[in-house]
Formats: structure tokens, sequence, C-alpha cells
């Protein structure tokens, strides 16, 4: 009988570095996912990092409009549209097996432009740990060596420290800056966002091997050539 990972081979994927392990979010992870994004995501006196304030919705389970349902329908929407021309891998991470954040490595015209985005928050628990470098580090190693990308880009809201150091320490250089507008519970606001990319001839790699499984499905799935 066929596996989940025989049908949907980006489940195969694990990569691992040190006490640090990031693979596909499956569904067994959502009620744990939930609890940790209970917990707190943003650090007091930072500003709000995502593009809408999805960790601030209320809790009411089983109701469309509060989390986790909002959030939930987004994670099933990256899964439904998998495609090669334009996919999104959201990974959990895991700390000596603890859920204490996600990961995002994501594309469109992949085959063409060999540029990922990557994003990633942490558990406020989590946070000030050097768990959000390393895990930067690992996804942006696996783009370079087993995707065969030749840049990572990503952005942080201009303000957030926390962010910014990330970014720097993963080798990552200014982009340019941009406008953009952020949901919040207050309405819409306007924010500054900082681009930044990193490529091969720049990117600091963790002080550990990454050890990567299930790349060479993952690339026939996502119809990429080497």
């Amino acid at each position: 009988m066929l596996t989940m990972e025989d049908v949907f081979p980006p489940f195969r994927l694990r990569i691992r570095c040190g006490a640090i392990e990031q693979r596909v979010l499956r569904d067994d992870d959502i009620p744990e996912l939930v609890d940790l994004v209970r917990g707190g995501v943003q650090a007091p006196g930072t500003p709000m990092p995502f593009l809408a304030d999805w960790h601030e919705a209320p809790f009411a389970p089983g109701q469309p409009g509060a989390f986790p349902a909002v959030s939930l329908s987004w994670w099933w929407q990256q899964r439904a549209a998998f495609a090669p021309d334009a996919w999104h891998l959201a990974l959990t991470v895991r700390h000596d097996g603890v859920l204490v954040g996600m990961q995002d490595v994501h594309a469109t015209d992949f085959p063409l432009t060999r540029t990922v985005e990557t994003g990633s928050w942490l558990g406020r628990d989590h946070q000030g740990k050097g768990i959000g470098t390393l895990m930067r580090q690992m996804a942006i190693s696996f783009a370079f060596d087993e995707l065969d990308a030749v840049a990572c880009e990503s952005g942080y809201i201009v303000g957030n420290e926390a962010s910014r150091a990330v970014s720097r320490k993963a080798g990552y250089v200014y982009n340019g800056q941009r406008t953009l507008v952020q949901q919040t519970r207050q309405g819409a606001v306007r924010a500054q966002e900082q681009r930044v990319i990193v490529t091969p001839d720049t990117v600091v790699r963790p002080g550990e091997r990454v050890v990567v499984e299930g790349a060479e499905e993952l690339r026939r799935f996502l119809s990429i050539e080497r």
C-alpha cells in the first residue's frame, strides 16, 4: 500500500543540523502548532512582523473567522496549490523534538528564476537562543545545495531588529526597500519593508553539517533538473 510520502513526496523531506530538524507540515503537527502560536509569537515592543496579524486573531476553535480556522485554511491552501511553477514548503522547526517555529521556503517559476523566498517565525519562549539563525541557515543551505538555487530573497519590517540580525548572520545583504500595507486589528497601516538577498557567494553556513533526506524525490516532484 502507498504511504503519504509516496503520494506527496514533500512529506519525505527532512533537514537536520545539530538539535534542529525541519519537515513539511503535516496535519498531525497542527494541534501542537496552535498551542505554540497561542503562547505568543511577537515580542513586546517590536513591529508587527507579518502582512496580517493572524497570530493575534481571537482564539475560537470551530469558528470560521477566528484562529485557528483562518490559519488552517492558509496552511492547507499551500499544500493544495503545490505545482512545479508555484510551490510553498511550510517547514516545521523542532528543537530536540519540540515544535518551536516555522520556516517557509517558496518560489514561483523556479525552473527559470532559480530564486526562492524565505520567511520564518519562532514562538516567544524559543526566541533569543540562536535557533532563528540556524533554522534560516539550514533552509538556505538546502536551497543552494539540493535545489540548485542561485539566490534566496527575504524581507523584514524596518525596526524589527531580531529579523535584521538573523538576516545579517545568515549572509543576506540589503536589496532595497518597499512600502507595503499590513492588516491589523485597528485596520490597514503602511509599513516599510527592508528587502534582503543571499547568494552562494555571501551565505554564512551553519557550523555543523546540514543533512538532507528526500531531496531527490522532491526535485523530481518539482521538475527540477540538475
